[in-house]
C-alpha cells in the first residue's frame, strides 16, 4: 500500500517535471504506447490527453504519426543505442501542416521487474530552418550580385581600408587580378581617392550610409585614363566601394557641350529672331539677332517681357495669342516690334509651348520673322490675291456640286434599282422592256454626269485601273466639243491600236478638259484644237530633261491649238500656281497647275512648246502598260446571285433608297433591319447585335455620319462585318479606328445585283 501510493507521489512529480518542460515531450511504454506527454505536445500538435493517452504513437491524429523515420528511430535505432539525439524528420501534419522536427529519445530502464519507458522530446526547427535558408538565399544572391555586377566592386576592411576582395567587373575594369589588388590599398589600383584619414572616412559611411564621389579620373593598370563615379557603401563588417565607368557617358556630355555651342552659333547666324521666355513671360534666352534688330543689350532684354517689344495696340492680341500657346501648344501672329529707338518692323511671330519630361509647361519657344518685303510682294501681287478669292469662290461652287451629286446620286440609285428589278420581271419579248432599258440607259449616263460633278468637285472616287487613252477621249468628245465654241474645228488623231496606261480615268479627262478650256480661250477668233495618241520611247536623255522618271514606253497625248501662242518667258510659268495670262475673274490659274500634279502622280510628264501668234502644243506622256486589255476592260461574265437567310442592318437616310435596299436583300431571303440615321443605326445595332451578320452605312447621315456609327458599333462589336455605300471616296472613311481593310465598299449608285453579289460575298468570308 505504502509502495502504490509512493509510486503514485513519484508519478505526479515526474508528471509535473514533464509539464514544465517547454518543448513537447511524450513518454510511451515499451509497446511504443503513450504513457503520458506534456502540455506542450497538446499545444503544438493541437490534441488532447483523451485521444492520446493509451494509443500507439504511429495511430496519434488518425494515423497522421505512421511517420516511416519515426519507425526506424523507434523500432531499429533505439534498441541499439538506447539514446538518439537531434534525428530530423520532416513531415506533413493534417492540421498544422509541414513540421521539420529535431527528436532526442531516451530508453530507461525503470528497474527490477518494472517495464521499460521511452522518453521522446520533440524540437520544432521549421521556422529555424526557413530562415536559415533564407539567409543561405542571401548570401548566395550577394554573391551573384557581386560577381555578375556590371559595375566594379572592392571590398574593403575598415581598419586601415585595405582591399579585402574585388569582382570580376573590378578586374576587367581596372586591369589587375583578385591577387594582385587582395591586402592593396585603392591608390594602389590607380583610384586616386584621398584614404590619409580613413577612420574619419569610416566615420562619415556609418552617419550617412553612402558616400559619392563624381567624375574620379581612374588610371588602369595598362596606363589608360577612364572616369568613374565611384560610391561607398556601408556592409557592416566591411565597406563595399562600387566604381562604375562613366568614360561614354562623359565623352557624351562633351559631345552635348560642343552640340550646345554649335546651336548657339548657329541660332547667333540666323537671320530670323529666336528667343525663350518662361511662363512668367521673362526672357530666359535669345539670340544675338534680337539684339542686333530690337537695339537692347542682354541685360535690358533680360529685364523686359513680351509685350514690351509691341506697339499699344498690339499688346492685348500679343497676350492672347500667348494664351492660345498654352492651350493649343502652338500659335502665330503677325504684328508691328518696336525698337529701341522706335522704329516700328512688321514681323511674322511664330510660338510654341515647352514642356518638361513630365508634360508640363515650362515656356515658350518663339522665332520672329521679317516680313517686310513679303508686305511690298503683296502691295505689288493685288491682282494674285483676286485670283485667290476666285478660287475659293470655284471652290464653294464645286462643294456644292459635290452635294447637289450626293443627293442626285441617291435617286439614281432608286430609279436605276427599280428599273433593273421591273426588267427582270419582264419577259424577253416584251415592249416595255426595251423602254426600261432606255430608262436604265438613262441612268447611267445621268450617273455618269453626277461622276463629272464629282470630278469638278474633286470629291471623285480614286479608280486607278488599267484604261484605254484613245475610248477615254473619244467618251469625253462630246463634252469637249461643249467646253469650245462652234468657230473652233475640233478634230481626233486616234492611234489604231489600244493604248493602255494605269491611271485614273475621271483624273485624266480632267486634265484634258482643262487643256480644251486654255485651247479655247487661246482662240478668241476662232481655230483648230486636234487631239492626237501615240506611242513614243523615252530615253536617258529626255528623263535628263524632264527631270524625273523612267526610259521606256509612253503613251503620248497631243493637244494642240492654232491660237495665240505663248512666248518663252511665260512658259517658264506656265505650270506655276496661280499663274494666268488672262484678266482677273476669268481664271484661277490653277487648272494647268493642278494638270501637271495628276501627271506626275502618275508617273508622266506634260511639256509645252507655243511661239506666240503660232499657237500651243502639249505633250502628255504616260506610262504604256503592256497588259493587252484590263480585266476591267472586258465584258463582265454573268454570275448567278446567291440567296441568303441572314439579317442585315441597312442605314439609309433618303427613304426610298432605303426601301429600295430592303425589298432588293429580303427578296433573296435576307431579313433586313432598317435604320434612317447614325444614331438609329447604333441603338438597333445594339438591340439586335446578336443575329445581325452585316451592317451597311450610308457615309453620310443625319445625326450621326455612317463612318460615326460604325466606330460606335466596332466598340461594341469589334468583328462585325460593315458595307459602306456612297458616291464619295472610300479615302473619306477610314480614321485611325478604321483603316481601309476594316469594311467594303460599293460605290453609288448600284445595281440590285451588285449590291447582292457584294452582300454575299462579305457574309460567305
Amino acid at each position: 500500500m505504502v509502495e502504490e501510493k509512493i509510486e503514485t507521489i513519484s508519478q505526479e512529480y515526474a508528471d509535473s517535471i514533464i509539464d514544465t518542460v517547454r518543448e513537447p515531450l511524450i513518454v510511451l511504454d515499451q509497446y511504443l504506447k503513450v504513457v503520458t506527454a506534456n502540455q506542450s505536445f497538446y499545444t503544438v500538435f493541437k490534441v488532447n490527453s483523451e485521444e492520446t493517452i493509451g494509443q500507439l504513437i504511429y495511430d496519434l491524429g488518425n494515423k497522421q504519426w505512421d511517420i516511416p523515420k519515426l519507425r526506424e528511430l523507434l523500432e531499429i535505432i533505439l534498441p541499439e543505442k538506447t539514446t538518439f539525439d537531434d534525428y530530423e524528420v520532416e513531415h506533413d501534419f493534417t492540421d498544422i501542416g509541414r513540421r521539420i522536427m529535431l527528436l532526442n529519445a531516451r530508453q530507461i530502464e525503470r528497474g527490477t521487474g518494472k517495464k521499460r519507458i521511452i522518453l521522446l522530446a520533440i524540437e520544432d526547427i521549421t521556422e529555424r530552418k526557413r530562415l536559415e535558408d533564407l539567409v543561405a538565399e542571401s548570401e548566395e544572391r550577394y554573391r551573384r550580385l557581386f560577381e555578375t555586377a556590371s559595375d566594379g566592386i572592392v571590398l574593403l576592411e575598415k581598419s586601415k581600408g585595405h582591399i579585402v576582395r574585388a569582382n570580376p567587373a573590378a578586374e576587367k575594369m581596372l586591369g589587375y587580378t583578385q591577387d594582385e589588388t587582395i591586402g592593396k590599398m585603392l591608390q594602389d589600383i590607380g583610384i586616386p581617392l584621398d584614404f590619409k584619414d580613413f577612420q574619419a572616412i569610416m566615420e562619415s559611411l556609418k552617419m550617412y550610409g553612402v558616400l559619392n564621389y563624381d567624375e574620379v579620373p581612374v588610371r588602369t593598370r595598362s596606363g589608360k585614363e577612364i572616369y568613374t563615379d565611384i560610391y561607398m557603401v556601408d556592409k557592416a563588417k566591411l565597406a563595399q566601394c562600387n566604381i562604375r565607368d562613366i568614360t561614354e557617358r562623359k565623352l557624351a556630355d562633351n559631345i552635348l557641350k560642343e552640340e550646345k555651342k554649335f546651336i548657339e552659333n548657329a541660332l547667333n547666324t540666323l537671320q530670323d529672331i529666336f528667343f525663350v521666355f518662361n511662363l512668367e513671360g521673362k526672357f530666359i534666352r535669345w539670340n544675338k539677332t534680337m539684339n542686333a534688330v530690337t537695339g537692347y543689350s542682354d541685360r535690358e532684354i533680360a529685364l523686359m517681357t513680351v509685350t514690351d517689344f509691341f506697339r499699344k495696340d498690339d499688346m492685348e492680341r500679343i497676350s492672347e495669342t500667348i494664351r492660345g500657346v498654352l492651350k493649343e501648344d502652338s500659335a502665330n501672329i503677325e504684328a508691328i516690334g518696336v525698337t529701341k529707338d522706335g522704329r516700328q518692323i512688321p514681323y511674322e511671330w511664330n510660338a510654341a509651348l515647352l514642356k518638361d519630361a513630365h508634360d508640363n509647361p515650362i515656356g515658350i519657344s518663339g522665332v520672329g520673322r521679317d516680313t517686310s518685303e513679303r508686305k511690298k510682294a503683296e502691295e505689288e501681287n493685288k491682282k494674285l490675291e483676286a485670283q485667290l478669292r476666285h478660287a475659293q469662290k470655284m471652290e464653294a461652287v464645286g462643294t456644292l456640286a459635290g452635294g447637289i451629286a450626293h443627293d442626285f446620286n441617291n435617286i439614281l440609285n432608286v430609279i436605276m434599282g427599280y428599273g433593273t428589278m421591273v426588267m427582270d420581271n419582264l419577259e424577253d419579248g416584251s415592249p416595255a422592256k426595251k423602254d426600261m432599258n432606255e430608262v436604265i440607259a438613262a441612268a447611267e449616263r445621268a450617273a455618269d454626269l453626277t461622276k463629272r460633278l464629282l470630278v469638278f468637285s474633286r470629291k471623285q472616287v480614286v479608280d486607278v485601273k488599267r484604261i484605254n487613252i484613245n475610248e477615254i477621249i473619244l467618251g469625253l468628245q462630246k463634252l469637249l466639243v461643249r467646253i469650245i465654241r462652234e468657230n473652233i474645228q475640233f478634230n481626233l488623231g486616234l492611234a489604231v491600236r489600244n493604248l493602255i496606261v494605269v491611271a485614273d480615268a475621271g483624273q485624266i479627262e480632267q486634265v484634258l478638259m482643262n487643256l480644251a478650256a486654255n485651247a479655247r480661250d487661246a482662240m478668241p477668233e476662232g481655230g483648230r484644237l486636234t487631239i492626237s495618241t501615240g506611242l513614243a520611247q523615252v530615253d536617258e536623255e529626255n528623263i535628263t530633261a524632264f527631270g524625273y522618271g523612267k526610259p521606256g514606253k509612253y503613251v503620248l497625248i497631243t493637244v494642240a491649238d492654232t491660237g495665240q501662242g505663248m512666248d518663252s518667258e511665260t512658259q517658264k510659268k506656265i505650270f506655276e500656281p496661280f499663274f494666268t495670262t488672262k484678266c482677273v475673274g476669268e481664271g484661277t490659274g490653277l487648272g494647268l497647275a493642278i494638270s501637271y500634279g495628276i501627271i506626275k502622280q502618275h508617273g508622266g510628264f506634260i511639256t509645252v512648246y507655243s511661239e506666240p501668234e503660232h499657237g500651243t502644243v502639249f505633250k502628255i506622256y504616260l506610262p504604256f502598260s503592256e497588259e493587252a486589255a484590263s480585266p476591267d476592260m472586258k465584258a463582265a461574265v454573268a454570275v448567278p446571285v446567291k440567296r441568303g437567310n441572314e439579317t442585315v442592318l441597312v442605314a439609309e437616310d433618303d427613304p426610298a433608297l432605303r426601301k429600295l435596299a430592303s425589298i432588293v436583300l429580303e427578296s433573296f431571303g435576307y431579313s433586313v433591319i432598317p435604320a434612317e440615321d447614325g444614331e438609329d443605326a447604333i441603338t438597333k445595332f445594339v438591340e439586335n447585335r446578336e443575329r445581325i451578320g452585316l451592317v451597311m452605312l450610308d457615309v453620310i447621315m443625319p445625326k450621326k455620319s455612317g463612318k460615326e456609327a460604325a466606330e460606335a458599333i466596332r466598340k461594341v462589336s469589334p468583328h462585325t462585318k460593315l458595307l459602306f455605300s456612297s458616291g464619295y471616296t472610300k479615302d473619306s472613311i477610314t480614321s485611325k479606328e478604321l483603316t481601309a481593310d476594316d469594311f467594303d465598299f460599293i460605290l453609288k449608285p448600284f445595281r440590285p445585283k451588285d449590291l447582292l453579289r457584294q452582300v454575299r460575298e462579305i457574309l460567305d468570308r
